[in-house]
């Protein structure tokens, strides 16, 4: 297994998506997506994507921890935490004691997240995210 931290193509990325259950994107949209990621870490096999992380965000104020997925075929043996482990390591050099650095995750990765200092948010707070439109209007 090779680690980089070179941004992923966007074909193999959305193989990656599918591969590891998070679902299909549009590559026009990935791509763009990639481009504009802070930092990325990708997990090959050989040639072959099997792990992917990114930050997203303005490099001020705002981090956004996304799209941590590994391959079905290659889950349960620790990738998740190697890929969170660059990550972390991305954050403590990159963001501020004011930074507001956040993730939405599905269960059960959330436990992967409080080994990482993400914490549920408190009752003070709410987290919410916008419904988009199937049908939009241009």
């Amino acid at each position: 297994m090779n680690i980089s931290f070179e941004k992923p193509s966007a074909e193999d990325y959305v193989d990656l998506r599918i591969r590891s259950g998070m679902g299909d994107k549009d590559i026009q949209r990935s791509r763009t997506a990639l481009e504009n990621s802070l930092f990325t870490v990708s997990l090959y096999d050989g040639k072959k994507l099997i792990g992917f992380g990114r930050v997203a965000g303005d490099r001020g104020i705002t981090f956004i921890v996304s799209d941590i997925m590994v391959d079905k075929n290659f889950q349960r043996q620790g990738l998740g935490d190697k890929i969170m482990k660059n990550i972390d390591q991305y954050l403590e050099e990159n963001t501020f004691d004011d930074s507001f650095v956040c993730l939405i995750a599905n269960h059960p990765a959330d436990l992967l997240y409080c080994k990482y200092r993400f914490d549920y948010l408190p009752d003070n707070r709410t987290g919410m995210m916008r419904r988009q439109s199937i049908n939009k209007l241009h």
